[in-house]
């Protein structure tokens, strides 16, 4: 019998499948999701599904209508934009708030060039073979932005610029599929981020920060293959 511990770590195993596989396109903007066939595909029990995808229907992920059941929540220009205005309102403020904490200032710039490493690394991979990397890009990146609004002393911005982005990055992955990763330009526009984060250049970090936002507003094409992505075990 399956204890309690064991029967969370499946339940996490599979809600981070699901959710890659709606961030990556394997499961495609509006398409039904049916237990039967998810139970199948992942190997997991209706009643584990159930619950995962009612914690994707809570993250934005997935919708539920009643009679209906469960779909992958669709894609458009309103929500892009919407998720584009409030992840600009949260980061900038939580970049300011995080570039005028000044206790355990340095902690944070040290968790900063940590956090730009990982994704510098992984932008230099995504330029060689960007179909192999997507995912662990997108974690990168995600976690790259966290960090710069992790030192500003509010939980509830925290929490609130990290469901955002995770839902604004879905549009950047799924966009892949339109245009090629932007290549040495992003990696670039991270450099000169960290650098003016670690010089203390608020005015050049907001200016660059909403140049950098703005550059995501491409809309998926719903018509596109997805990438497809190689998972390790």
């Amino acid at each position: 019998m399956i204890n309690s511990d064991e029967r969370k770590l499946v339940g996490q195993s599979v809600y981070e499948q699901l959710r890659s596989d709606i961030v990556t396109g394997k499961l495609a903007p509006s398409e039904k999701l049916k237990l039967n066939a998810l139970r199948i595909r992942y190997g997991a029990s209706v009643n584990t599904l159930r619950e995962t995808l009612m914690r994707l229907v809570s993250d934005g992920f997935v919708l539920f209508v009643d009679q209906k059941g469960f779909s992958v929540k669709p894609v458009s220009t309103a929500d892009l934009r919407e998720l584009l205005e409030l992840r600009q309102m949260l980061e900038l403020s939580g970049v300011c708030k995080s570039m005028a904490n000044k206790q355990g200032h340095m902690e944070w710039k040290s968790a900063l060039i940590s956090a730009h490493f990982r994704l510098n690394c992984v932008e230099k991979q995504m330029l060689d073979d960007e179909a192999s990397h997507v995912q662990a890009w997108e974690k990168a990146d995600r976690d790259f932005h966290v960090t710069m609004v992790s030192h500003c002393g509010s939980q509830q911005l925290i929490r609130y610029h990290a469901s955002v982005i995770e839902l604004y990055m879905r549009y950047q992955v799924l966009a892949l599929h339109r245009r090629p990763f932007r290549g040495q330009a992003s990696v670039q526009e991270h450099q000169k981020l960290l650098k003016s984060l670690l010089d203390d250049d608020l005015d050049a970090v907001l200016a660059m920060l909403d140049s950098h936002i703005q550059k995501g507003l491409v809309l998926p094409d719903p018509e596109a293959t997805p990438v497809k992505t190689r998972v390790s075990a």
